[in-house]
């Protein structure tokens, strides 16, 4: 397994500082953050990467991780399932940059929708985005994230598996999967394997107060309730060779965080990582 960075937790660092900082730590990938607004600079532009000026801005993404020796794994990118002119300069980029993979997504489930019309209409806009992927030679992501039809491993696999891995994959996320619930690490990564694309590495915890009753608190990787030893080891069991890219919102979600600071929580979450996979190996 190869350790890389998702770029949405490097909201203070500008493009070239957030790839230099992740490589002088010592992770070799970067998942560039496209089209979120600015909240740090107050400069009205999108970072990392402009969505709105995405054909001028995708080189120069390139160029960044490029000059500092990172890999792109995938693009944080996302799009409605039925975006056909989004989808495609997404994956336009995504050849720029020499990504595999790009995350599209599924669909919000709210309470008043009908999660099988939904899914119905994820399966049948992914036909199409399997054709897309596979003439630009790219594979499109489906985010296990809560909220969504796809917020465990069984209803994520009830989507992917109607499409060509190599084509329609997702990414494995243990820290959404503790938002509303999850199956046993070892089972859904075992029958989701084939489709396991990307993995983000962020952990949260559940805690209980009189005033707010249950809520959900980010933490850092070793001590929030996913277990990352056991998720490690049991992507590693499968034969999983791809990247794990940090996701670690404490202090703040796509704000300059308080409290640690970004470079204290990169180089924290890369500690931690090699000596649990040092111990695996």
């Amino acid at each position: 397994m190869k350790l890389g960075v998702y770029s949405i937790v490097l909201p203070d660092y500008r493009r070239k500082d957030a790839a230099k900082l992740a490589s002088e730590i010592g992770y070799t990938g970067i998942e560039w953050t496209i089209g979120y607004p600015d909240k740090v600079f107050g400069d009205g532009s999108e970072w990392h990467v402009s969505l709105t000026n995405l054909e001028e801005d995708a080189p120069r993404a390139k160029e960044a991780a490029d000059e500092y020796g990172l890999e792109i794994p995938s693009l944080g990118c996302s799009s409605a399932t039925d975006d056909w002119d989004k989808i495609k300069r997404l994956m336009k980029a995504a050849q720029v940059m020499d990504s595999p993979n790009l995350r599209v997504g599924s669909a919000w489930f709210k309470p008043e929708l009908n999660y099988n019309e939904l899914f119905d209409k994820v399966v049948e806009d992914y036909q199409t985005i399997q054709k897309m992927a596979e003439d630009y030679g790219v594979r499109a992501l489906i985010e296990i994230h809560h909220n969504s039809i796809c917020e465990s491993a069984a209803a994520t696999l009830r989507v992917v598996e109607n499409f060509d891995p190599r084509y329609v994959g997702c990414i494995f996320d243990p820290g959404n999967m503790i938002y509303s619930g999850r199956e046993n690490w070892r089972m859904g990564i075992q029958m989701l394997a084939p489709w396991i694309a990307h993995v983000h590495a962020k952990n949260v915890g559940w805690f209980y107060s009189e005033d707010k009753g249950w809520s959900v608190k980010d933490m850092s990787l070793e001590h929030g309730q996913a277990d990352f030893k056991m998720v490690f080891q049991a992507l590693k069991d499968v034969g999983y060779e791809g990247y794990v890219d940090l996701e670690d919102f404490r202090g703040g979600y796509c704000v300059k965080p308080t409290g640690t600071t970004t470079e204290e929580k990169l180089r924290e979450s890369y500690e931690y990582q090699k000596r649990v996979l040092s111990e695996l190996a």
